[in-house]
């Protein structure tokens, strides 16, 4: 038998035979006996980390002439703060026997949080006092401190949870061979993905708590007007805190997705459970610490807020099992003429997926480079600011919440084309980014720095969403009847002149100074930013006369992206104008907002022809 690819554990797959399967979440044959060795091996990599760990609380994280006692609360952040991991091993040790995706979920869930965590623990060995860590020692001097034994055992604690969590992720692999995997008394919910299974509420829950959790890590940990303890933005920490918190964000958000488009239940629980643990560990800690550091520091409300939905992803987590049977147990008899077109459907939801995960990945990467700095410049010399990164963070913030619907069969199908042109919009965002950063590197000393490669890494991740949405689009039209497809003649009139409308927008400039002009791709040569803008317009362009001949609800989405886009565009004129001197506005802005405004409305024309 040709093995299941790892894959298999996130998407539908339907039952071969049509007969109802057993009522079993997990597979119960003899398959689990080979996912039970490597559960094992990851049980055994986050016990020793949760050892670690608690050792590390008993001894000293830095050692220094001068230093105070820690308070009671303090105590109890450094306990909050690796009690997730005990409680992970715990969890492992306990479902390992029992149900070994569930353990290997679990591991897997807060292995990839502790990615993030190994990164920011290296400003433990780095730079101790910037590093801001009051759950395990409080500075009381400015003077440097060195790292002790507990920091080099907090590091390896986290580091070890990894490992857990690569084992993890062999254990589902395995498990998914098990018959059984997926399947559920009722055909209509077999092989569905839990987010159908738990119902749209509860995954929409999951999914915007998500998001927040993953915003919440670039907020600031602590409110501070000390003058020891300086708690600067996210961006503006230490190297290792800045990249760890956003390895941090990226791996809650697809943790979530993933356990939202897996066909377990048993898995998403697990996983759901593992990252949000992991989030509590983090900001419950921060929460706990600012509010018994002194009067001159407190918790920052990002903190309380990551504390309160890290709460809500563990909850939600613990009630995707009992959730999934109750709605089992009221969907009636099962109906197995359904099977055909489950089979069909979980192949374009596959790609669905895929191209939800993709489209989140690059939105955080976009997000994640306009924030971080794009040039490495020589030391003594201010980092230059790229005004570019501001319509780079907008693209990528678009990005990922229209990322989000992709994860539920309701509303994939729909919001598909739209996502499609917001990835090319975000691209297109970037490319500016990247024009500064190819004149930049010219000179001599000045490189690239972690900004811009996450936003040059991002926008090949927004081409393969970009991708993923065409192959989506294949396998719906082979699922779906599209013989009585017809030109609209009044969308496609609308939208063909917002579409000519935003084409000369894209290529005008917005704005003019008196020594920058903004890029046109009517003037040669071509930058990397009027490359960006062609791209864009050959997008709108090609999606306005799809949208006239698509189905009423796929043709309105394609429509409003190919509108959202152009906001995208036409706020680079306030967003980056600042780089003239003396700057006017130019007619992009004008015929780039008319283009939007007319797409907008060829929008609402082709929903309201769906009503009719």
């Amino acid at each position: 038998m040709r093995p299941r690819p790892l894959a298999s554990t996130l998407v539908a797959t339907p039952s071969q035979t049509g007969k109802v399967p057993p009522r079993v979440i997990e597979g119960r044959t003899d398959d689990r006996k080979s996912a039970r060795g490597v559960a094992l091996c990851a049980t055994a990599a986050v016990s020793v980390a949760a050892v670690c760990a608690l050792v590390a609380l008993l001894t000293d994280a830095v050692s220094s002439s001068e230093g105070a006692q820690p308070s009671a609360g303090i105590s109890v952040a450094g306990v909050v703060s690796v009690a997730p991991l005990v409680v992970v091993a715990i969890l492992s040790i306990v479902g390992v026997a029992v149900r070994p995706a569930f353990a290997g979920a679990v591991t897997a869930g807060y292995g990839a949080v502790a990615v993030g965590l190994t990164v920011i623990d290296a400003s433990l060995i780095g730079s101790p006092i910037d590093s801001n860590r009051l759950e395990l020692f409080m500075p009381t001097t400015a003077e440097a401190l060195t790292p002790a034994m507990g920091s080099y055992l907090l590091l390896a604690a986290h580091a070890l949870a990894v490992l857990g969590g690569i084992f993890g992720l062999a254990t589902m692999n395995r498990a998914s061979f098990g018959d059984g995997y997926g399947h559920s008394a009722n055909a209509d919910l077999s092989g569905r993905a839990t987010a159908v299974r738990v119902g749209s509420p509860l995954a929409f829950l999951t999914g915007t708590a998500a998001l927040v959790g993953a915003v919440t890590m670039f907020a600031p940990p602590y409110d501070s007007t000390d003058s020891i303890v300086l708690v600067p933005a996210v961006v503006e920490a230490p190297l290792a805190t800045s990249v760890g918190s956003g390895v941090v964000a990226l791996a809650l958000l697809v943790v979530i997705s993933a356990a939202l488009a897996s066909i377990s239940p048993t898995v998403a629980s697990g996983a759901t459970l593992g990252a949000g643990l992991g989030l509590l560990g983090i900001a419950g800690a921060r929460v706990l610490a600012g509010g018994d550091s002194g009067p001159t520091i407190d918790a920052s409300s990002g903190a309380v807020a990551g504390a309160v939905v890290s709460v809500v992803i563990v909850v939600v987590g613990l009630s995707f099992l009992p959730v999934a049977a109750l709605r089992e147990r009221r969907s009636g008899p099962a109906r197995i003429e359904r099977s055909g077109a489950l089979e069909g459907g979980s192949v374009f939801m596959r790609w669905h997926v895929v191209a939800g995960l993709l489209g989140a990945a690059a939105g955080v990467l976009l997000l994640t480079g306009g924030l971080l700095p794009v040039l490495e410049v020589p030391d003594g010399l201010p980092n230059p600011t790229i005004l570019a990164t501001r319509t780079t963070v907008v693209a990528g913030f678009i990005l990922v919440v229209s990322s989000v619907p992709m994860f539920f069969s309701m509303f994939a199908a729909t919001v598909r084309p739209a996502l499609g042109v917001l990835a090319v919009a975000g691209v297109m965002a970037a490319s500016g980014v990247l024009q500064s950063l190819v004149l930049a590197t010219d000179i001599d000393g000045i490189s690239v720095g972690f900004g811009g490669i996450a936003t040059a890494v991002g926008v090949l991740v927004a081409f393969g969403c970009a991708a993923a949405v065409l192959l989506a689009g294949s396998a719906e039209r082979e699922d779906v009847d599209t013989s009585d497809t017809a030109s609209d003649r009044t969308v496609a009139t609308v939208a063909g002149a917002g579409a000519i409308l935003s084409v000369i927008g894209l290529g005008l400039p917005l704005y003019r100074g008196t020594e920058v002009t903004a890029a046109s791709f009517f003037e040669i040569p071509w930058g990397w930013d009027a490359w960006g803008q062609a791209l864009l317009a050959v997008t709108v362009l090609v999606g306005a006369g799809v949208a006239a001949r698509s189905r009423p609800a796929r043709g309105s989405a394609l429509l409003v992206g190919s509108a959202l886009a152009l906001v995208v565009y036409v706020l680079g004129w306030p967003l980056t104008q600042g780089r003239a001197l003396d700057p006017v506005v130019g007619p992009g802005v004008f015929a780039g907002a008319l283009g939007g405004l007319i797409l907008a409305v060829a929008a609402v024309l082709s929903a309201r022809t769906q009503q009719k």
